[in-house]
């Protein structure tokens, strides 16, 4: 059996499209979506106008139906939406490292989130608050049982909340890559490659939308559980 080893330097060769270096390509797409995230007075006015309109609807999606007293966090939530957008995005490209599909990231924007608001919650009204975690109507005997099972309830938000974004990236990576591999295998039998080639761009696609998705639903159960708070 051949083996075929790599130089210690090979990884400094990365592959070429055009003779220019993929790695190269990469940088420049990630570097040009801060021009897409932030307003540029260098992009043409016609993109510009798209871009800030794709906001500005985004944003109004998102917190239509927010609490008036949730106003001062709007801020705070739409940078935590573009970011995680952003990360979710890029991570479909070449060379790229999609950051939001490990609980170490998640967890580290959804736990402080989730920590602020309910901190603000008990803050605001205490008594209000610990009355959450017994329903209305709910049996005398029963209210032992109740509030261990809403106190549950509460601590399961933030894992739910971080776990949910890393496990749908991870499983949509996962597929383009063992769909990706497939094709490469079954190169040798075109008509075959080509059904997986076109399963894949239909699986590439969905994973756009559920980039965007899940960046939506993140700040949304965040923004969800502030309103509960106030």
């Amino acid at each position: 059996m051949n083996m075929n080893l790599n130089s210690i330097f090979g990884q400094f060769s990365p592959d070429l499209l055009t003779f220019i270096p993929m790695t190269l390509i990469a940088i420049t797409i990630n570097l040009s979506w801060l021009s897409v995230t932030n307003s540029s007075n260098w992009l043409p006015p016609r993109i510009n106008l798209v871009i800030t309109s794709f906001k500005e609807n985004i944003l109004k999606v998102l917190f239509q139906q927010t609490n008036p007293a949730a106003a001062p966090w709007i801020p705070t939530f739409s940078a935590v939406f573009m970011l995680i957008f952003s990360i979710n995005v890029l991570g479909l490209l070449p060379y790229a490292f999609t950051s939001t599909s490990h609980i170490s990231l998640t967890y580290s924007i959804g736990v402080p989130l989730w920590m602020s608001v309910n901190i603000l919650g008990f803050y605001l009204a205490f008594n209000n608050r610990l009355s959450h975690l017994v329903p209305q109507g709910t049996p005398s005997y029963l209210i032992p049982l109740m509030v261990i099972i809403e106190t549950i309830s509460l601590f399961a938000q933030p894992i739910a909340l971080g776990l949910r974004l890393a496990a749908n990236l991870t499983a949509g990576h996962l597929l383009i890559y063992l769909l990706s591999t497939a094709i490469w295998v079954l190169s040798g039998t075109p008509i075959i490659a080509g059904v997986t080639l076109i399963i894949f761009l239909f699986l590439f696609l969905l994973e756009v939308g559920v980039a965007c998705i899940q960046a939506y639903v993140f700040t949304a159960l965040v923004n969800f559980y502030l309103s509960q708070n106030l």
